[in-house]
């Protein structure tokens, strides 16, 4: 491949130079074990969530293609699809890869799935309206022969004839109806969850896996271009093929978008590479006369010495000699040095090829990112307003290019087609429509057509009325759709380029099929397996961590106290107020009650062997302690009127990497765990602090301060600590660790008011998946202060 050269044109030097995005997502599937071929990918999707598939997309091509009848003697009209059941269960199993990636701290396992999600959707929708074929020639032969012949089974074979013409129209319906419930997942669920557990990590690889032109069969559909994208030419006789617009941008974004740097490369590299075969030519012409002089030599040795010699004139034999041996001596520098350039320009060669396509690699990146467009051509646009005049400028030269190779109405007729193709199509196809609008030939061919229909009553007027505008477009209007179809044709380039690349993925995944398969894979440890979590259920359930949530009521026996005093009941208070309300909300977070004291509520998550991937434990204690508080809060939002008593609380959260002990007494279960020890500590909250912080304003309600005290041993420090903790939430360090595996947190640090004055506070923000939603979750990184 020739490098490009800096553009030549007078163009170039009227424009200024413009800072464009790059576009370059990829699928990271290489560092994923290759299956049992060495080659592909081995996948194995849940068989109950592939069965529900199967079926659920055999009635939505039933639906979408009008065909209701029984397919067996006796049974009943086919149900129409369950979309519910079906989408619940299939962000069950979206769920669980997401988790299972967290878990394995590898996003590439969930990449893998969501490929192969695609794969499976993709083949099964082709294989179940073969099915659905297959099924209505059976049930026409099962019929017997004398329906065979009849005039119902002739209607009935012509229509799966027309369904068999318009297999790509069906595909199209069922494969965007999936898309469209994929998109939903993303939009109002999987991306919350996602960014929760990974952050950005992988965002364009994901967004890849939205392409629109992959649920299309075979990348290619007229109709979803027009609707979605551009319609543009099919064959190569068009004017307004995709190579053609390709072609157009490149030598526009070669002006606009070279620098002076990457040109003066370029053409280093290309006159580098000429100069060394300018020598070399040099060289060889100069060895090519020495080489014919040597020739004439050799033959007039060959001769005798020549006429003077032979009549004794002269001793022109040997002068030969030594002209021949001059010859030759001079010739081997010559070709010594041509071998030496030989190497070198092919490296010149090489290099100037690479620059050449780096150079194109990283024009078509701009290509693939439609926001150039309006960086590119619209004065309007807001992020730089400075460079609108140019961009006036560069749009104008735009237009002038498409009038130029006669574009322009091609432009402008696949935005207008848009509004008259419900009425024409069928029976006239998308593209002969167009061209109708175009040309005034192919506008008689397709009235032709229109008459062979005169039962619908076709109107050519509409035609011609657009075919006439097109060809007076006011010029404002042209700038606009030619912007407009800018952006349209980088989105269709990056949405071609992201489906290749989706195709050549699920080109390298093995969805097994088979149990043989499946086994000989797992044996090998090849084999993923993306399973529903009923599908797993572990032989022996056994908790492997776990993490404490104590929730302590600050100055209850002064409560219980008072209220005996005015004569009320204070167990029903806590009960009522505190207790019932937690209660009903641990199943929501996994928790399960350890203990309940007179003024404190004892609560653990577990992790077991069958939940590990999916439990996140720590954050969900993160977010029962929110909601813990947010109950004492409501309660202490009670009209004054009632003249009950607040609830204060201090909550401690402490994770432990291993399971609890237990021991018995009598029919009850005691646990014994260091999480138990340290969460009372850790929601403990001192009188002493609470005299010293008295009513200094801050937005914190946790602090930890540490008395001078000598002597004291490393493990016996935790137990001086004074706390400061008054409706606050308190986690462990080893809880913090855990809780940044589970999620993505990310760090801000923001200068605060604290007790003693303005201080730079670290932040961490995060949202932890639980349920069906997405909850926040906000730390605040303390440090013990010396008291002196």
């Amino acid at each position: 491949m020739s490098p490009q050269g800096p553009p030549k044109t007078v163009l170039a030097g009227n424009f200024a130079r413009v800072d464009l995005k790059t576009y370059a997502a990829e699928l990271p599937l290489g560092a994923l074990t290759v299956g049992v071929d060495n080659i592909h990918h081995d996948v194995y999707l849940s068989p109950t969530w592939t069965e529900q598939t199967r079926a659920y997309l055999l009635e939505f091509i039933r639906q979408a293609a009008n065909l209701n009848y029984s397919g067996r003697k006796g049974s009943k009209p086919p149900k129409g699809p369950e979309t519910g059941a079906w989408k619940r269960q299939t962000l069950e199993l979206m769920h669980a890869s997401l988790t299972r990636a967290k878990y394995e701290k590898k996003v590439e396992l969930d990449l893998l799935f969501r490929v192969a999600l695609l794969k499976f959707l993709t083949q099964e929708i082709g294989a179940q309206f073969a099915n659905l074929l297959l099924e209505a020639k059976e049930w026409i032969r099962t019929r017997g022969e004398y329906f065979e012949r009849s005039e119902q089974a002739h209607v009935m074979k012509a229509r799966l004839a027309d369904l068999q013409a318009n297999r790509r129209d069906i595909f199209r319906q069922v494969a965007q109806h999936i898309y469209q419930i994929l998109l939903d997942f993303e939009e109002n669920n999987l991306g919350r969850w996602r960014k929760a557990l990974f952050g950005d990590e992988q965002k364009g690889a994901y967004e890849m896996l939205g392409d629109r032109i992959a649920f299309v069969e075979g990348g290619r559909d007229d109709l979803l271009f027009l609707e979605q994208y551009v319609l543009l030419g099919n064959y190569l006789k068009d004017d307004d093929r995709f190579e053609t617009f390709d072609g157009l941008l490149l030598d526009l974004l070669r002006e606009t978008v070279l620098t002076t740097s990457r040109a003066d490369e370029i053409a280093k590299a290309s006159r580098h590479h000429e100069e060394l075969l300018n020598a070399a030519v040099a060289i060889r012409d100069e060895l090519a006369g020495l080489e014919e002089q040597r020739n004439a030599l050799s033959r007039k040795l060959e001769r005798g010495g020549g006429m003077f010699a032979r009549v004794g004139i002269g001793a022109d034999t040997s002068r030969v000699r030594d002209d021949l041996a001059k010859t030759e001596l001079r010739m081997k520098p010559l070709q010594a040095k041509l071998d030496q350039l030989a190497p070198q320009i092919e490296a010149a060669k090489n290099r100037a090829d690479f620059i050449g396509q780096e150079y194109d690699r990283i024009m078509g990146e701009y290509l693939n990112e439609p926001e150039n467009a309006h960086c590119l051509f619209d004065a309007d646009w807001p992020e730089h307003s400075e460079g609108a005049a140019a961009r006036a400028r560069r749009l104008e030269d735009w237009v002038a290019r498409l009038e130029k190779r006669d574009l322009l109405i091609h432009v402008l007729a696949s935005y207008e087609v848009r509004n008259i193709y419900h009425d024409y199509c069928p029976p006239i196809h998308l593209q002969q429509l167009k061209k109708a609008l175009v040309s005034r030939g192919e506008l008689e061919r397709v009235a032709q057509i229109l008459k062979q229909f005169p039962a619908r009553r076709f109107s050519m007027e509409r035609v011609e009325t657009l075919a006439k505008k097109l060809r007076h477009y006011p010029r404002d209007e042209a700038r606009v759709v030619a912007l407009h179809f800018a952006e349209d044709f980088m989105r269709l380039r990056r949405d071609l380029r992201n489906f290749e690349r989706l195709a050549a993925a699920m080109e390298r995944i093995q969805l097994v099929r088979s149990e043989h398969t499946r086994e000989i894979s797992r044996m090998n440890n090849s084999l993923y397996e993306f399973l529903l979590p009923t599908e797993t259920p572990p032989a022996h359930d056994h908790v492997i961590n776990h993490a404490v949530v104590k929730a302590d009521v600050r100055g209850s026996t002064r409560i219980t106290q008072d209220l005996l005093a005015r004569g009320l009941n204070p167990a029903t208070l806590f009960s009522l107020n505190f207790y019932e309300p937690v209660k009903r909300i641990l199943d929501r977070y996994g928790a399960a009650k350890v203990f309940i004291e007179g003024d404190a509520m004892v609560l653990a998550i577990f992790e077991t062997e069958s939940n590990r991937s999916h439990q996140r434990a720590v954050s969900k204690a993160c977010g029962l302690a929110r909601q813990i508080l947010a109950i004492a809060a409501a309660y202490n939002e009670r009209p004054e009127a009632s003249d009950l008593p607040r609830l204060e609380l201090g909550v401690g959260i402490a994770f432990q990497g291993s399971a609890p002990t237990y021991w018995v007494d009598s029919d009850s279960r005691i646990m014994i765990s260091r999480a138990l020890n340290l969460s009372d500590r850790l929601s403990s909250c001192s009188k002493v602090a609470r005299r010293m912080l008295g009513d200094r304003s801050s937005l914190f309600r946790l602090f930890v301060f540490q008395p001078g005290v000598e002597g004291a041993q490393e493990d016996e420090v935790d137990e001086f600590l004074i706390r400061f903790n008054l409706n606050g939430v308190e986690l462990n360090q080893e809880g913090f660790d855990k809780l940044s595996e589970e999620i993505a947190l990310q760090s801000v640090e923001v200068e605060c008011e604290m007790p003693w004055g303005r201080e730079l506070a670290t932040f961490f923000l995060g949202q932890a998946p639980i349920g069906g939603a997405v909850e926040p979750i906000l730390l605040r990184r303390g440090y013990v202060r010396q008291l002196l």
